[in-house]
């Protein structure tokens, strides 16, 4: 038998060579697997949708997304319809002030039983008009429908500031997702190339069994993270087709030169202050407290007299021998005021005080509410704004130490364990910095939602910062 060797200065056996080869064969088994399984789960995921409203194949920015969110949230949708439905309130609560006209017809067959008469047709037909000249209940029913409708508005406002925030955070989360998938397949690579360098050097005696031993561990976990951030890439392209209708495959990602541009005034206690007067929450809170404050009026004017005006006419026709036909007209005002109501109205006003109390202690938590979210968002504002400053400093300072350290490596003075953790920290870092530039844009949404700012022209601007893919 020829004796074996190789390039390598040391002899290594056959056995090794072949231990080393079937476990090359196994590494690349498992590559082929995943690669599949991604390609199985996104096939899966695009047939799915074959049953969505719109299927986006090409790149989509924040603004299409919103556009189609618009048309297709049912939560906005809803809030459209349920404004329509509270304005109807203004005209019923007038209907009881205006005039109340109605027609009434009969016909029929008669008989006189003493003489035996009949039987004989009569007809007749009325006309009958009231007309409210004092209601304070209806008048004041009519003051309340106005406050409705004005509650009703700021709560359409509030769900359109909603939509924006909510279509803002899903596309984010979509790009958050998608750049954490890049990252771990680029770190899963590179890991698979440091791996493969320990076994290389272990099998000509340079590094302990150890290093190839932690390699493989570091790739087995990175082959898990790859899969966990692909699934968490179809959860939030999921979330943002449940909001637009559109499964976003290529969302416009966020370009380098967006400005970290600081909350102005740079004044916690301004924003507040706005926020007390403009947050559309608050607004509706205060509107429904103003409401249930209106109820105890209406409910203590069912105390007072009610005057209307009331007219009839009459016309009856008969073909009764002897009997004429008439035609009949009353006009009259009535005067009505309740005396005992068996302690309705006692118990109606009790009713609306208690329900009055209720709401002005939830208009006072709202109040306090709000004052928190804003005070948040501003100081979330800042925190991502020096957050992302940071890990920029940082990824540039990981970039750097990997570097050294494989340098370190490739001269003998750095371990493969000390390569692989910096690698780690890199992409770490990188899908940290990609996060934190996206949490300071909701952030900012967030403060503007808080103040009661918020508008499309918000998610226009920020659309604008949007690049191709690169």
């Amino acid at each position: 038998m020829p004796k074996l060797s190789n390039r390598f200065a040391k002899p290594v056996s056959s056995l090794p060579a072949i231990k080393n080869c079937v476990r090359r064969l196994t590494h690349s088994f498992v590559a082929v697997v995943l690669v599949t399984m991604t390609s199985t789960m996104t096939a899966q995921a695009q047939s799915s949708d074959d049953t969505t409203p719109a299927t986006a194949t090409l790149t989509t920015d924040l603004a299409s997304v919103y556009e189609s969110a618009r048309e297709y949230d049912a939560e906005f949708q809803a809030g459209q319809y349920d404004l329509e439905s509270t304005r109807t309130l203004i005209p019923l609560a007038r209907s009881a002030l205006r005039p109340q006209l109605s027609l009434g017809a009969e016909t029929g067959l008669a008989t006189v039983e003493d003489d035996g008469e009949g039987p004989f047709a009569e007809s007749a037909i009325s006309l009958s008009l009231t007309q409210t000249l004092f209601d304070v209940s209806s008048s004041r029913e009519v003051d309340q429908a106005e406050v409705s409708v004005r509650q009703a508005e700021a709560q359409y406002a509030a769900i359109g500031q909603t939509l924006i925030l909510r279509v803002a955070t899903a596309y984010f989360e979509v790009l958050r997702a998608q750049v954490n998938v890049e990252f771990s397949q680029s770190e899963l690579e590179a890991i698979d190339r440091q791996r493969e360098q320990a076994e290389r050097r272990f099998d000509v005696g340079l590094v302990p069994v150890t290093d190839v031993r932690t390699a493989q561990a570091q790739f087995d976990l990175a082959v898990a993270q790859e899969i966990v951030a692909s699934n968490e890439l179809f959860t939030a392209r999921e979330a943002l087709l449940r909001i637009s209708g559109i499964d976003v495959q290529n969302p416009t990602p966020l370009a380098n030169d967006l400005p970290l541009t600081p909350p102005q005034p740079a004044n916690i206690d301004a924003w507040v202050a706005l926020a007390l007067e403009q947050n559309l929450e608050l607004v509706s809170a205060t509107l429904a407290d103003q409401s249930n404050q209106m109820q105890i009026g209406i409910e203590t004017a069912d105390r007072y007299p009610t005057i209307n005006f009331v007219g009839s006419a009459t016309s009856t026709a008969t073909d009764r021998f002897g009997q004429l036909d008439t035609n009949f007209a009353d006009f009259s005002v009535q005067f009505n005021l309740p005396l005992s109501t068996g302690g309705r109205i006692n118990a109606s006003v009790a009713q609306a005080r208690a329900d009055a109390r209720a709401s002005n202690q939830e208009l006072l938590t709202q109040e306090r509410t709000t004052v928190q979210q804003t005070r948040d968002a501003y100081r979330g504002v800042q925190a991502s704004i020096s957050q992302v400053q940071a890990l920029q400093q940082a990824l540039a300072s990981t970039e750097a130490s990997t570097e050294a350290t494989e340098a370190g490596f490739r001269a003998g003075t750095r371990t493969s364990v000390e390569v692989l953790q910096a690698l780690r920290d890199t992409f770490s870092a990188k899908s940290d910095f990609a996060g934190a530039r996206y949490d300071y844009i909701i952030n900012m949404l967030n403060l503007k939602a808080a103040s009661g700012t918020l508008s499309e022209d918000d998610l226009y601007a920020i659309n604008r910062f949007l690049g191709p893919p690169e």
